[in-house]
């Protein structure tokens, strides 16, 4: 109980810490436990309130996602690469080659993953622009909408079959998640 209190309790002070500026006005002053009854430390921000609650608004909620996915492709993109790397380059420079390799192409994952959640993010916010909250929990036909859009449009370059096809992939792809991880609802 003791040591998950002061793990708890330095993780919470962690992250309320880097996201204050963000996510301040999600928590409200409600807190719950984190493992089994240590309590949390006051303006910590809980798992289960951003995800329930109130999102960040329009504006922000772009700029902060977009850092989040180049975070995210960054570091899968350094870790993929790099096991790649280890089992790709021969002996003896399979390390050097392998952290050379993760290197150069962490950076290049990290911007896909900018780009795409940038969109995606700027259509969720045009798109519901139509609801009654705007900043309320989305539904999963806005998701499937913006997947849709967004997977169009960064293939737009390829031709009108392509990008068609690309299109309802991709809206199928983010459908498929929200009702995979559980998220999935409709306004």
């Amino acid at each position: 109980e003791r040591a998950c209190h002061m793990w708890s309790s330095k993780l919470w002070n962690t992250l309320a810490w880097v996201s204050k500026p963000y996510v301040s006005h999600l928590c409200k002053g409600q807190h719950r436990s984190f493992c089994g009854g240590c309590g949390q430390p006051p303006g910590a921000l809980t798992l289960g309130m951003a995800m329930e609650g109130r999102r960040l608004p329009c504006p922000e909620r772009i700029t902060d996602m977009v850092g989040f996915a180049f975070g995210v492709g960054c570091c899968g993109g350094f870790g993929l690469t790099f096991m790649r790397g280890l089992r790709d380059h021969p002996a003896g420079h399979r390390l050097s080659g392998a952290f050379a390799a993760a290197q150069t192409r962490a950076p290049q994952l990290g911007h896909t993953f900018a780009l795409w959640s940038g969109l995606f993010h700027a259509f969720e916010c045009a798109v519901s622009q139509r609801h009654a909250d705007p900043n309320g929990a989305r539904s999963s036909v806005d998701a499937a909408i913006c997947g849709f859009l967004t997977a169009g449009v960064l293939s737009a370059r390829s031709g009108p079959r392509a990008m068609s096809t690309n299109a309802v992939v991709g809206g199928l792809c983010v459908l498929l998640v929200d009702v995979v991880s559980g998220n999935a609802r409709s306004h």
